[in-house]
């Protein structure tokens, strides 16, 4: 049997990584004031909130110009949970003015993991490198998370956070955290020209604009898959449906040529086939005409009677029909 080291599996760390949003579309003299300004940001985020260990962890530290990547203390990760996103929003609120200054948008997506990581050379390498690490960084950079910011105000939402299944369920899940998993929504994450999927759960500390509106899954690309077949399927419902031939039940029909199937109310009005009815049309009990029936504008002017007609023969209920029976049964003319 073989045995297997324990260490080799590495350290539980708690693992945050933050993404510039647009960092690329800001000229080179922004793009260093942004690089800058981000470990500044984090840091006062973290004073804030009372997690300044978080930011001289041991465990690493890895600037990526466009981001960041932090390890620290897994039992700091109920902390993080609970008030490092809403802080590091409040520290962005503070520097708009000056940001919008320097026309600079500093928007950044945030997400938390929590896993072993292996021992790393620190002379080498900044950071150390496995699964746990890469699904770190394949979060913050899924379509979902970066929905979150696309689908908000600008000025207002300033911070988009993602956390793990592992931090959901052996956290907040398992009663660590005073934020209630109902805070959270779960959302796919998906990245197919990098070969990864899992699940996410979003969490904006001030939500604006659509997010506010609809909710933190507007926008998303699996809704507008949702939204595209519910469309379809709404095309082929017969409620309310209108043109020259149907196939189906037409429970709200009001003007087709002909129909291939059943009525399943009353509120049929015209099925028309040239100038007439065209052959059978049957109701839920209240007309049923076995023939043509006129529906010329001039041949009923207004409804004299709300009932059923019985009718042998020719018939004609215009205001000079000839004959009328009076409450005794008794024909007499007019």
């Amino acid at each position: 049997m073989i045995q297997v080291d324990t260490n080799d599996l590495g350290q539980l760390t708690g693992i945050l990584a933050v993404d510039v949003r647009r960092f690329s579309r800001h000229n080179d003299i922004q793009q260093k004031q942004i690089g800058t300004l981000l470990p500044v940001v984090l840091h006062e985020a973290a004073e804030r909130a009372g997690l300044d260990e978080i930011m001289r962890s041991t465990v690493f530290h890895a600037f990526r110009g466009d981001g960041y990547l932090i390890g620290f203390d897994p039992g700091r990760v109920t902390d993080v949970v609970d008030r490092y996103f809403d802080s590091l929003q409040a520290v962005l609120r503070c520097r708009s003015p000056e940001l919008r200054a320097a026309e600079i948008e500093l928007r950044l997506r945030v997400s938390l993991h929590l896993g072993p990581l292996q021992s790393f050379d620190k002379l080498v390498a900044d950071s150390p490198t496995g699964r746990v690490m890469v699904e770190s960084g394949r979060m913050v950079d899924a379509d979902p998370v970066r929905a979150l910011l696309d689908h908000s105000d600008p000025n207002v939402t300033l911070v988009a956070a993602v956390l793990s299944e592992e931090v959901m369920k052996n956290v907040i899940e398992a009663g660590r955290t005073a934020r209630r998993p109902s805070e959270f929504v779960a959302a796919p994450l998906r990245i197919d020209a990098k070969d990864y999927s899992g699940t996410g759960y979003l969490r904006v500390p001030v939500p604006s604009g659509d997010l506010l509106r609809y909710g933190l899954l507007y926008g998303q690309p699996e809704q507008a898959t949702d939204d595209e077949q519910d469309s379809e399927e709404r095309s082929t419902r017969s409620e309310g449906a209108g043109g020259n031939t149907f196939n189906g039940s037409a429970p709200n029909a009001r003007q087709i040529g002909y129909v291939s199937g059943g009525f399943s109310d009353n509120s049929v009005q015209n099925i028309v086939s040239g100038d007439s009815v065209h052959n059978s049309v049957s109701g839920n009990g209240n007309n049923i005409a076995g023939g043509d029936i006129n529906t010329a504008p001039h041949t009923v002017v207004d409804q004299v009677y709300s009932g059923f007609f019985n009718t042998q023969g020719d018939s004609n209920f215009g205001p000079s029909s000839g004959r009328r029976i009076n409450e005794s049964g008794v024909a007499e003319g007019r």
